[in-house]
């Protein structure tokens, strides 16, 4: 079952054998044995690889929890004893470089026998959640615009400071204020049009963009089109801070109407996970770095009541 998820996330017999450890020939059998098993096919085969059937992806989140139980079984057994287990993490790209890996360093000094597996979103936060209700992802640490994901399985756990940067000869860099009528009929760069951080921007302006935006898919790129003069971005402060003290790139005097914040999501098979109390001690401990919201009498976020007037189970999240 495992070599059957770990082919199922990868799209790939080729990749899936290197992670495993195992020839591609043992995986092709394991995946075989497994269809003869339940009596269905689970993979289509393709030239660029394999891809779920219908039946495989109804599947998948039912062997992902059997194998998240199978570990929970083992650690249970011996509760002192250290953690086992497998977790997903899913996570947009400025909290995977520039949040989680002081998270991941004190979790696995901590857990070092937990498998700790980290995949990167370029999407909004909509396309974690999907993947979170396909099992694909375990757990998800994405920016929102606030108000974020409400119910059970959702916490904040930090607001994320954002700022406007353009080049130093930027028309805008001079402007003692930038309203966001200005930004109206200003070059801006995005990640993507789902992107998190533009569809703030986009919340925040009083009318349509008369200049389209350019896309360039990764906030990597955002900054150096930023730093080469192509137009004005809103990113993570942290993710332009060596930027800024350089001089390559300064803040445009520019108030952002709406906040966005980071936010856990999760399913509700790990309600009682020991591995998700766990990684949610660690959240708690590097978050406390980051600018924080409100919190409860005894540390923990005060927990929201789900909207009844909405049909998606994250409610709060947007697809731009």
């Amino acid at each position: 079952m495992n070599a059957f998820r770990v082919v199922s996330q990868t799209g790939s017999i080729t990749k899936a054998a290197a992670i495993l450890g195992y020839s591609q020939s043992a995986v092709t059998s394991q995946i075989k044995k497994l269809e003869a098993v339940v009596r269905a096919p689970l993979f289509e085969r393709r030239r660029e690889g394999v891809r779920l059937t219908p039946g495989g992806e109804r599947f998948l989140p039912y062997v992902t929890r059997l194998l998240r139980l199978s570990d929970e079984a083992m650690s249970v057994l011996a509760p002192k004893a250290s953690l086992v287990g497998r977790m997903t993490i899913g996570a947009s790209e400025s909290i995977t470089t520039y949040r989680l890996p002081d998270v991941i360093r004190h979790f696995h000094s901590a857990h070092p026998d937990v498998r700790l597996t980290l995949r990167t979103f370029h999407e909004g936060p909509a396309h974690m959640a999907e993947a979170l209700a396909r099992g694909d992802i375990d757990v998800a640490v994405t920016h929102c615009v606030d108000p974020g994901p409400e119910g059970a399985q959702s916490k904040r756990l930090a607001t994320e400071p954002l700022t406007l940067v353009a080049t130093p000869e930027h028309p805008l860099a001079e402007r003692d204020v930038v309203t966001s009528a200005d930004l109206c009929g200003t070059r801006t760069l995005i990640v993507q049009a789902t992107c998190v951080y533009d569809v703030a921007l986009r919340t925040a302006l009083p009318a349509d963009r008369t200049v389209a935006p350019f896309q360039f898919g990764t906030i990597e790129a955002v900054k150096i089109a930023a730093r080469s003069g192509q137009g004005v971005a809103l990113l993570p402060k942290v993710a332009v801070t060596d930027q800024l003290l350089a001089g390559e790139l300064v803040e445009l005097c520019w108030a952002s109407p709406v906040t966005v914040s980071s936010y856990a999501l999760w399913g509700e098979n790990w309600e009682e996970s020991r591995l998700l109390t766990a990684l949610d001690a660690q959240l708690d401990r590097v978050a406390g770095e980051w600018h924080r919201p409100d919190r409860g009498p005894h540390g923990g976020i005060v927990p929201r009541i789900p909207s009844p007037s909405t049909g998606s189970r994250y409610p709060g999240l947007v697809s731009g």
